[in-house]
């Protein structure tokens, strides 16, 4: 085993770079830690045997787990609540996956699973309970096939979303991926915890058409035609005979996703970049009000991203570059900005895929809606036609254009985490989210705006939102850009959460995704019939995995063994709530 931090994770040097600088060793050193109820020589002896499964260099213990815990933490000075493993082992294969499990069965070894542990504002890689061992499948990296006839492709749980596009581009397949605003991140990771792209298949979690699942005694189970041995069509159809079981996987702690299928879109003759801007504040409420009815009827196929003006500022620079006073921009400044650099309040963005009269008919459509009923938004149509009646190639289109909706790999959002720094260039930048899901009105989306403003100033941050529209609800995004070596942003970020949780409580929206921290507390929305659904799914744990050894607590979910930790949660998030 080793405790130096795992090098050369990516092939290329700036993403292994931008790795190594998000995982710099913390400020407060790791100390050792094991799980609970289990004995330090079971520990020992446990760590042995996935060495001589894996082989001594996959094995991470000491100063290397500084890779394998929340890079944005904001408890870090305090051992009750930071979250860390107790080793982390790096399986190449199923079949060392399977030899994993076996170990972690006979010691009792509670295990937390990822892909390459990117779900960063998340909690990343860290795991719900403190000495867990980081099951990292960053090395099970396979592309095993990308079929253009019928646009989908399968793979392991370590690829990442580059390494599938270059490798389209590369053996010149004709589909793109609908990758994220990063590239560094797994496409399985991505896709089973519901995460979204920009493409036309922007919902990967609902791109799914077979899973192949190891369980925590070993057995694999594949989903839906997939099952059926050398079917044609395991994926290329989403349908199954009896229950459909692939939902069960998606953020759970059920089984291990050992294979992944996921469809793309087919590379299409033509492409256009659409762009919906505002000037005010108060008009995201006719943006949404405009086009949620478009994403319904599917006349906009595709995902629509809103970004406000902050975050588009935040892209551009750091806080320091724009103002001088002490705290958060004020919004009056804000205005400034937005006057100096013409740049609108508001910018809703999305994509046309397809042949070039259909698609100009499409915006042709929008616009003289648009026209009539919204005159005074703007909106913008940038048509991009293959060469000599052939495909698009994505290359081809400028990055502005191109960013996101073409199958293009990028890290261009990344910088935007070091907004908050001081202007002196001390501090670690970071992030964090709230994200609720709206219905799409745009009353109840300004409401929640409104709402969410009062509070970031209440706490002395930038409100940072964007969400995402899908056909008949919006992914809000509550960003929080902060400064993870102050304690001042530490506490503040704390208390913002749980003010955005008290909100979204009242008005009963349920959450997108968790923080590592908080998963119990998103957990407890799910509360019809003495939570009913939650209990449900814990009976399903204890079944498959009746020693709870596959990532306990996550999202909620808890085995009978560790249900007392749960239980110790829920005072803890009584007394935050609090605050």
């Amino acid at each position: 085993m080793t405790s130096t931090p795992p090098k050369n994770t990516y092939p290329w040097d700036e993403y292994e770079a931008a790795h190594q600088k998000t995982f710099s060793p913390p400020q407060v050193p790791i100390k050792r830690v094991i799980p609970p109820g289990v004995s330090e020589a079971a520990f020992a002896k446990a760590i042995q045997e996935f060495i001589n499964v894996v082989g001594k260099d996959q094995v991470f213990v000491g100063d290397a787990l500084s890779h394998y815990i929340d890079p944005f933490d904001i408890a870090d000075d305090d051992e009750t609540k930071r979250k860390v493993p107790g080793a982390a082992v790096c399986p190449s294969s199923a079949e060392q996956v399977r030899a994993v499990l076996q170990v972690a069965n006979k010691y009792s070894i509670p295990l937390w699973t990822f892909s390459r542990g990117k779900n960063l504002g998340y909690g990343g890689p860290a795991p719900r309970i403190n000495g867990s061992v980081a099951l990292d499948l960053h090395r099970m990296n396979r592309i095993l096939e990308v079929n253009d006839e019928f646009s989908y492709c399968v793979v392991e749980p370590g690829v990442s979303w580059r390494e599938l596009i270059d490798y389209c581009s590369q053996h010149g397949k004709k589909v793109w991926p609908s990758t994220p605003s990063l590239s560094w991140g797994s496409v399985t990771g991505n896709t089973v915890d519901r995460g979204t792209g920009f493409g036309a298949n922007f919902s990967h979690h609902q791109s799914i058409s077979g899973l192949e699942v190891m369980l925590a005694d070993g057995d694999v189970v594949r989903t839906g035609q997939f099952s059926i041995n050398d079917s044609p069509n395991a994926f290329t159809s989403k349908f199954t005979y009896g229950p459909s079981i692939e939902g069960l996987f998606l953020q759970s702690n059920l089984g291990v996703v050992t294979k992944l299928s996921l469809w793309m879109t087919p590379t299409p003759p033509a492409f256009m970049e659409c762009v919906l801007s505002a000037a005010e504040f108060d008009q995201i409420e006719a943006m949404v009000d405009i086009l949620g009815p478009m994403r319904q009827s599917g006349l906009i196929p595709g995902c629509v991203w809103f970004m406000g003006c902050w975050e588009i500022l935040s892209v551009r620079g750091q806080r320091a570059d724009f103002w001088d006073g002490d705290g958060a921009l004020p919004a009056w400044r804000m205005k400034e900005i937005c006057k100096e650099q013409e740049l609108p309040y508001w910018v809703a963005r999305w994509g046309f895929w397809g042949p070039k009269r259909v698609i100009q008919a499409q915006f042709d459509e929008i616009k003289e809606v648009v026209e009539k009923q919204q005159p005074a938004l703007k909106l913008e149509g940038n048509l991009f036609v293959g060469e000599s009646g052939g495909l698009v190639d994505n290359k081809r289109i400028p990055e502005i254009n191109a960013n996101f909706l073409t199958g293009r790999a990028s890290l261009v959002s990344l910088p935007i985490i070091q907004w908050a720094l001081p202007k002196d260039g001390s501090g670690k930048g970071a992030h964090g989210d709230y994200a609720p899901i709206i219905p799409n009105s745009g009353r109840l989306v300004l409401d929640w705006i409104k709402r969410s403003y009062e509070h970031y100033e209440r706490f002395g941050f930038e409100p940072m939102i964007d969400f995402f529209m899908h056909e008949r609800h919006c992914l809000m995004v509550n960003m929080f850009l902060y400064d993870q070596q102050s304690s001042r942003d530490r506490e503040a970020v704390s208390k913002l959460y749980y003010a955005f949780h008290e909100e979204s409580k009242r008005k009963s929206y349920g959450m997108y995704r968790a923080h590592v921290n908080h998963m119990d507390l998103i957990a407890g929305h799910s509360n019809f019939n003495n939570y009913a659904y939650n209990r449900f799914v814990e009976t399903l744990k204890d079944a498959v995995d009746p020693n709870g050894i596959l990532s306990p607590g996550k999202s909620g979910i808890w085995p009978q063994r560790y249900r007392h930790l749960r239980e110790a949660r829920e005072q803890d998030i009584k007394r935050l709530s609090n605050l």
